[in-house]
């Protein structure tokens, strides 16, 4: 195991560094569409580039990058907020969790109870209403479902009691079940919209498990459908899903640009969005850097558990024992 993880997190640094470069050479090539605002004789821009070195070669530059986050510990600094870059990024983690991490932690049962519900019901009424229902929502976009539930539920039937999420004055202003409430639409539409694809593939899974011979073994034991199918062939099931759900983390940490800019939410994907259409090279690092190095760990950590949902793996033996 220790040798596997050694291994794996040599591989994970290489992968690291060369993915950096590659991301750090292809936003270098965007075009610089910064203005200096006129009558203003503010030459702090023409000096931040070449203290950043953006008149040398690329390679040049992303020396000088790796060179300013080990001796000056910086990842930069804004060109649109006029602050470090880290503190910019890092104070909108939590405005992304708090939009994603309940929906994230919600979907994941309700999709294994729906795929297995759809799988042991397979060709009933049960599983037709529910495969329909991963149908729509699979086929319709996201945005098209957000902005529909919005038009419904606030527009038409005067449910939710605003478009977007709370802010902090409006916390303050009208009270924490008012702002708790607004949470509610958009915490219902992720949860929904990320139900569909993980309950498909969990029907399908289990659906081939019940299917093989140890199942009627286990039935000729004397244990009940249910039984067999929550004691083995579930577990079977899950295996190919653990790395996926670990893997899932990252969508909860870094957001995304459609919920965020739709609802109104003051978190990663909104930053990620404006750093780009501003051309803020250094904020756009700096969450690229993060994103991919959490997504190589969460991907190690899927591996690992894949000796948590069946025993028979040994990880980094490239075998079943």
């Amino acid at each position: 195991m220790l040798r596997y993880l050694l291994k794996r997190i040599g591989l994970m640094l290489i992968t690291f560094v060369i993915t950096v470069f590659l991301v750090f050479y292809f936003i270098k090539l965007l075009p610089d569409n910064f203005v200096q605002p006129p009558m203003t004789g503010d030459d702090w821009y023409e000096t931040y580039k070449k203290m950043e070195g953006w008149d040398k070669p690329i390679v040049v530059q992303f020396f000088y990058w790796i060179r300013n986050i080990f001796v000056n510990h910086t990842f930069g600094f804004s060109t649109i907020l006029k602050r470090d870059v880290s503190s910019v990024y890092f104070s909108k983690i939590p405005a992304t969790i708090k939009i994603n991490l309940i929906p994230y932690i919600l979907s994941i049962p309700l999709a294994i109870g729906l795929g297995v519900l759809s799988a042991l019901k397979k060709n009933k009424l049960p599983d037709t209403i529910i495969s329909i229902g991963i149908m729509v929502f699979i086929s319709v976009p996201y945005f098209v479902t957000a902005i529909l539930s919005q038009y419904v539920f606030y527009f038409k039937l005067g449910w939710a009691p605003s478009l977007f999420i709370a802010t902090s004055s409006e916390f303050a202003e009208k009270g924490f079940l008012y702002g708790i409430s607004t949470y509610i639409l958009p915490v219902a539409v992720l949860t929904i919209t990320s139900i569909p694809g993980f309950a498909r593939s969990v029907r399908a899974e289990l659906t081939e498990q019940l299917t093989q011979d140890y199942m009627l073994l286990a039935r000729s034991k004397g244990l009940t459908k249910r039984q067999a199918t929550f004691r083995h062939a579930l577990k079977n099931a899950m295996v190919p899903f653990l790395p996926g759900i670990f893997i899932g983390i990252i969508g909860v940490i870094s957001g995304g640009m459609i919920t965020e800019k739709i609802f109104r939410v003051d978190g990663t994907g909104r930053l990620y969005l404006q750093a780009f259409n501003g051309r803020d090279y250094a904020l756009l690092m700096l969450i690229t850097v993060f994103s991919q190095f959490i997504g190589l760990l969460s991907s190690i950590v899927g591996d690992i558990s894949y000796s948590l949902v069946d025993p028979r793996v040994r990880v980094g033996s490239g075998k079943l024992s």
